[in-house]
C-alpha cells in the first residue's frame, strides 16, 4: 500500500512539473478580443467639410484628416472613447477680368467621444459599427491682395462608423467606412493591450 501511494505521489509531481516547464516554455498569444485597451491612430479622406459649401468657380484642395484616438472595452461587444484629429480644406478663386487670387483656409481641429458596437469578434479579427460625436474648432483665414482676415468658429462634430474592421492580435491594422467629419474612408493601425 505504502509503494502506491509513493507512485501516486511521484506521478502527481512529474505531471505538475511537466505542465509548470510547459507554461514557461510556450508563451500563449492574446486574442485582440482579450485585449480591453486600444491606442490607435489613423489617416481618412472624404470630410464632409470638404463637401460642403462647394462652388464651380472655386478649386478645392484638403490634406485629408490624421486622428489619434484612446478606446477601452466594457465587454467583449462594447468599447468606449475618444479622439482628436485635424483636416485642412482651402479652396482658391480668380476674381473677374482683373485676375486676382483670393485663397481661403480652413484648419478642422476636433475632438469627439465614441462608441463602438463590435459584431464579430474573433483572435485575430473584428468586424464593428460606431458612432462619436463632439466639437470642431475651425481657424480660418481669408487672404487676397489687398487683406487678410482671421478668426475661429465653433461647430458640431459627428462620425457614423457604418463598417469597420480589425486585422491583427496586439498589433493590427483597421480600416473604416463611414460618414461624418473625419472622414468616408478611414485607415490606420492600433495597438491593444491590457487584459
Amino acid at each position: 500500500m505504502k509503494k502506491l501511494i509513493l507512485f501516486t505521489i511521484a506521478i502527481i509531481l512529474a505531471c505538475s512539473i511537466s505542465a509548470s516547464a510547459q507554461e514557461k516554455g510556450v508563451q500563449q498569444k492574446n486574442n485582440q478580443s482579450d485585449l480591453y485597451n486600444d491606442f490607435f491612430a489613423s489617416y481618412g479622406v472624404g470630410s464632409i467639410f470638404y463637401f460642403v459649401n462647394q462652388y464651380s468657380d472655386y478649386s478645392y484642395t484638403t490634406t485629408g484628416s490624421f486622428l489619434l484616438g484612446y478606446s477601452r472595452s466594457i465587454n467583449k461587444v462594447i468599447s468606449v472613447g475618444f479622439q482628436v484629429s485635424y483636416g485642412k480644406v482651402e479652396k482658391t478663386s480668380i476674381a473677374g477680368n482683373s485676375g486676382s487670387v483670393n485663397k481661403y483656409g480652413d484648419n478642422y481641429w476636433q475632438g469627439m467621444a465614441g462608441v463602438k458596437f463590435r459584431y464579430l469578434n474573433k483572435p485575430m479579427f473584428c468586424m464593428y459599427s460606431g458612432v462619436a460625436i463632439g466639437v470642431t474648432m475651425d481657424y480660418w483665414s481669408e487672404t487676397s491682395v489687398s487683406y487678410t482676415k482671421t478668426g475661429q468658429k465653433l461647430l458640431p462634430a459627428a462620425q457614423l462608423t457604418l463598417l469597420g474592421f480589425r486585422v491583427g492580435r496586439a498589433l493590427g491594422f483597421f480600416g473604416e467606412f463611414g460618414i461624418g467629419t473625419n472622414s468616408i474612408i478611414n485607415a490606420g493601425i492600433s495597438y491593444k493591450f491590457g487584459e
